[in-house]
């Protein structure tokens, strides 16, 4: 208890302190502890005792109290996602840089994170001094190829261990939290990056994760939490019970607002009151401080529950409080009365027993192989240069954003006059082309049935979560029922008139040290051959392939693969013909996404069907669908028949061989 009458942050910030410089004079003493119920003696550990509170402030008063004096605690009413933790953002501008190891911009920015702890000299150092950012500049390449050939969370380690941050970070005071953020989101991020295709995509997508809402799996434990003083809400602690509770808050309450009823109030914290008194197995500690509100110089003890319980509702003064206290608990043994007027002792939490001496780690000489990584089709065409020879208004238009391509920069429109088909006018670029590649895979699932009308009520209420506007939704509404009314020229059926059909199949194809050029040469060779088209840029896929084919169905007695394409070519329908088609094709190399999926087909067929398996008889091949060209010469279609010669070469390039001198 204390009598001197204090504001209510004074309270709780002397209360905080003298509760944890209590629970600290108890860990210290080596005969506190308590009976258990085989008739044992057990000695009190940290996690014997819990600290209930009310809201956010006073838990983390309490846990600074005790941090102060070296004891760890755990909020178990934190439900705070990690994506809401500063570690995220912070995660999320090193992302970037690394993925763009050669942006100055990016890099400082990252180098610059409050994560990282750099130190002011250091950060003059990479702003002034050109050898040491070109040494930073040099790491995030290298952690770039790691991530590349390795996967994010093997990047994100090395990073910990290039930067020797959890050395650093276990050395100041919340330490081991920050660390436990940052693996737990590189795990998290990890995990996504199965189900994504690129560097971009997985940023996009901790983006997305730090604006959304918090799932379980999200709320951040440090694994050393089963041995820490546990700080809990006195909502969250209901049915629960503890061998030591500590209240320190008791008096603590909050005046109901204008026009409230006060009383209903007061009665809502009897109820809390009642709760947190009753948690406790075995003793329970409560501290009482004679209140004042805002700026006034009365005691407002008696508006809290528990001064209401002492004195009812008649106003009192702190020098009332002991006497209150004795009439109500009388001479019982059970309770002790300590006045805190004097400051909090801060002594410190003694270790109950030394640690144990380390052992030497045994010698590690396992060998196993590194370079190894995952590559993609959009990996193989990431640095991709415009051919010159194009002509300029189609080059122009083939540059228009995709969703594959994993940019967010749109085009400038083709035309000064608004498009009358909704095809034409509906929004450009990443957001937009990756919003109707989901509603067409939703679409397949539900065998593309658009024409029934809940099925389109459906559609605009998708559009509607996603922020579209009315025209827009409608816009897309009629877009999409005009693909699934056109017969594709291969098949002579429509998508709703097709069979049995799998949207956004996953394939993972192991890879051995394929070169992009050997790639590139048998696609030029067997995919629509002697025109021109940008070559792949160099580079070595060895570990696995892995990519999301669109749609893949059987009809008619074959078996196909088909991509949605959602390029702009043109301001018309005329612009979609089969020459413009094929330019497109060749220009953004879907002749090669069109290999690799048609390889994975062939693969699955193979393994399924085994011996009944005819790819000259039941394999169609594959098909680009130019969304947007649907009413075109071609309906939008580029088919690119199946090649068994291209499947076969394709086959032996990925299947393992001896490595290479």
């Amino acid at each position: 208890m204390h009598q001197e009458l204090e504001s209510k942050r004074d309270a709780r910030e002397r209360f905080a302190a003298h509760a944890a410089a209590r629970i600290v004079s108890l860990l210290n003493d080596p005969q506190a502890g308590f009976r258990q119920a085989d008739g044992g003696f057990a000695r009190l550990r940290q996690s014997d005792i819990a600290v209930l509170v009310r809201d956010g402030e006073e838990a983390r008063a309490m846990r600074r109290a005790l941090q102060r004096r070296g004891v760890a605690s755990v909020y178990l009413s934190d439900r705070d996602s990690v994506f809401a933790a500063p570690e995220a953002a912070d995660l999320l501008r090193w992302l970037r840089a690394v993925a763009a190891p050669r942006d100055g911009r990016l890099a400082r920015a990252a180098f610059a994170a409050p994560t990282l702890g750099a130190t002011m000299a250091e950060l003059a150092a990479l702003a002034t001094d050109d050898d040491v950012f070109e040494n930073r500049l040099a790491l995030l390449a290298e952690l770039q190829t790691i991530w590349l050939r390795q996967g994010v969370l093997p990047m994100l380690r090395q990073t910990l261990h290039r930067l020797d941050l959890p050395a650093r970070w276990l050395s100041e005071e919340d330490g081991e939290r920050r660390l436990t953020n940052v693996l737990h989101l590189a795990e998290l991020l990890q995990t996504a990056s199965g189900t994504l295709d690129g560097e971009q995509a997985l940023i996009r997508w901790l983006q997305e994760q730090m604006t959304g809402q918090s799932a379980e799996e999200q709320v951040v434990r440090l694994e050393s939490e089963a041995d820490l003083v546990r700080v809990v809400t006195i909502h969250k602690s209901k049915g629960l019970e503890y061998p030591l509770v500590f209240l320190p808050f008791a008096t603590a309450f909050k005046e109901a607002k204008d026009g409230a009823d006060d009383r209903e109030r007061l009665r809502e914290d009897l109820r809390l009151l009642y709760v947190a008194l009753t948690r406790a197995r075995h003793a329970l500690w409560v501290g009482i401080a004679a209140l004042k509100v805002g700026r006034g110089s009365d005691c407002m003890l008696h508006h809290s529950a528990i001064g209401y319980l002492l004195g009812g509702d008649a106003p009192c003064e702190g020098a009332d409080i002991p006497g209150l206290l004795r009439e109500t608990f009388g001479d019982s043994p059970a309770v002790q009365f300590v006045d805190v007027a004097q400051e909090a002792e801060l002594q410190r939490l003694q270790a109950a027993h030394p640690a144990p001496a380390l052992i030497e780690p045994p010698n590690y000489h396992a060998q196993f192989e590194r370079n190894w990584g995952i590559g993609s089709f959009s990996a193989l065409v990431r640095d991709l240069a415009p051919r010159s020879t194009q002509q300029p208004a189609l080059h122009a238009a083939l540059q228009d954003e995709l969703w594959e391509t994993e940019s967010s920069m749109e085009q400038p429109a083709l035309a000064a006059a608004q498009p009358s088909a909704a095809r034409h006018r509906f929004p450009r670029g990443a957001l937009a082309g990756k919003f109707v590649h989901e509603q067409l895979a939703w679409l397949g699932e539900n065998g593309f049935a658009l024409s029934a009308q809940q099925t389109q009520d459906s559609l605009l209420q998708r559009c509607a979560r996603q922020g579209w506007d009315a025209p827009r939704s409608a816009d897309l509404l009629e877009w999409l029922s005009e693909v699934l009314a056109t017969p594709l020229p291969p098949l002579g059926a429509a998508l709703p008139e097709i069979g049995t059909l799998l949207a956004e199949m996953e394939f993972w194809l192991p890879v051995d040290r394929a070169r992009a050029a050997e790639i590139d040469a048998l696609c030029q060779r067997h995919i629509l051959p002697g025109r021109a088209r940008p070559e792949l840029t160099e580079r070595t896929l060895h570990g696995m392939v892995m990519g999301f084919a669109d749609l893949v169905f059987h009809h008619a007695g074959r078996y196909w693969v088909l991509d949605y394409k959602s390029n702009v070519l043109g301001a018309d329908d005329a612009d979609y013909s089969q020459q413009a088609l094929e330019a497109a094709v060749l220009e953004h190399r879907y002749d090669v996404q069109c290999a690799l999926y048609m390889l994975a087909l062939h693969r699955l067929l193979r393994a399924r069907l085994r011996t009944a398996y005819d790819p000259q008889t039941q394999l169609g091949g594959a098909m680009d669908l130019f969304l947007r060209g649907v009413r075109g010469p071609q309906s939008g279609c580029v088919h690119i028949p199946p090649d068994g010669a291209l499947l076969d070469a394709l086959d032996a390039l990925f299947a393992q061989r001896e490595e290479l001198a």
